[in-house]
């Protein structure tokens, strides 16, 4: 597998779950949010698992200067992409439950 296009392809299917999320409470159909909860967030692991995967494969082929290249943007977008993916997820469970408590 190529690990090169795995962190993308997983790190939009994250964001495209939690905003299907995000509607889902913007429409009041609370059933069934936790899925996409569970969903978001563990493509959200497994693409940074990707995006370490591809790094693994610039160590062992010693590829410093792929390395100098590619680590200080990805740690940059890894760590922007996580702290999103969390804060809409969080957003997402904020509503759901806001609605499940009864307000």
């Amino acid at each position: 597998m190529d690990w090169i296009y795995g962190w993308l392809l997983l790190g939009g299917a994250a964001f495209v779950l939690v905003l299907i999320n995000l509607v889902r409470a913007a429409l009041r159909k609370h059933q069934g949010w936790q899925v996409f909860l569970f969903a978001s967030l563990s493509c959200g692991g497994l693409a940074l698992l990707c995006a370490l995967q591809s790094i693994n494969e610039y160590v062992r082929g010693w590829l410093v200067d792929s390395l100098l290249d590619v680590v200080p943007t990805l740690v940059m977008a890894s760590s922007a992409a996580a702290c999103l993916g969390v804060v809409l997820n969080l957003l997402a469970m904020w509503l759901h439950r806001r609605k499940d408590a009864g307000e």
